[in-house]
């Protein structure tokens, strides 16, 4: 059994039993005391239980519906892996595609680092994305209108949602909260998530861009799951089971140390 798949039966067992005990986990599973532990550990990062002498106990509420850190607070956040990240992303869009971007500071790099040459469409919610490309002479940049949510400084509601279907993309780049092989791609808000499962919906490819921090993560809303995506650009080497699971779904892997 891969840890992954074990930590998903340990969650579910911590859940429904409200608490678990090292030394009948290891039976149960047939591993060592100490892999156990180090599920655990893993889980308890997750927000999900409470570790205790001997085993854990559940935290009631497995996912914290919490406001996501404001924009001004996320743009310098893991920089050095983002930039990483979008410059391969931006060598990814091609002459003539129709690209979306959506409000993540992880596009907002991705923006910075577009060819001036180049000639593309970018569809965005982002006000960021929308000022640090006013200056590209060759690029056609296409607001979604909608609601400025401030926090985010995004675009939202129905009219951005509305907007976004009426139009076809080559190419939809993403970015997330979490990402979990059997949960997906998750984000905290919901009106982030109905904007950008609107994105995905009218794009060809998916490319989802996530720094190592975001690996293996849940938070409230699912976005799309990882099987549904084309790309999966990253910062650090996927673990196996990652990559067994990319290589099943015909998902490319693009690793940018």
């Amino acid at each position: 059994m891969l840890a992954l798949e074990r930590q998903k039966y340990i969650t579910e067992i911590v859940e429904r039993e409200k608490s678990v005990k090292v030394i009948e986990l290891s039976k149960l599973f047939e591993v060592t005391e100490e892999t156990i532990r180090r599920d655990l550990e893993k889980i308890e990062k997750l927000g999900i239980l409470k570790r205790t002498y001997g085993g854990a106990i559940f935290i009631n509420g497995t996912i914290k519906d919490v406001e996501d850190t404001p924009f001004s607070m996320r743009v310098n956040e893991n920089i050095s892996s983002k930039q990483k990240i979008a410059i391969a992303v931006a060598d990814m869009l091609y002459d003539g595609e129709v690209v979306m971007l959506d409000p993540s500071t992880t596009c907002l790099e991705v923006a910075k680092n577009i060819d001036k040459n180049k000639r593309l469409t970018v569809i965005t919610n982002s006000i960021s994305i929308l000022s640090e490309l006013s200056s590209h002479e060759e690029l056609n940049v296409v607001s979604t209108g909608g609601t400025l949510r401030k926090r985010s400084l995004s675009l939202i509601g129905p009219t951005a949602k509305d907007n976004i279907k009426n139009y076809y993309a080559d190419k939809a780049v993403i970015s997330c909260k979490g990402v979990d092989l059997q949960r997906g791609a998750m984000d905290t808000n919901e009106l982030e998530v109905e904007i950008k499962k609107a994105m995905i919906g009218c794009a060809k490819e998916i490319i989802l861009a996530v720094d190592s921090t975001k690996m293996q993560k849940i938070s409230m809303h699912k976005l799309i799951e990882v099987s549904k995506i084309n790309y999966l650009v990253v910062d650090q080497e996927l673990p196996p089971e990652w990559q067994e699971f990319c290589t099943q779904h015909g998902i490319k892997q693009i690793v940018c140390k």
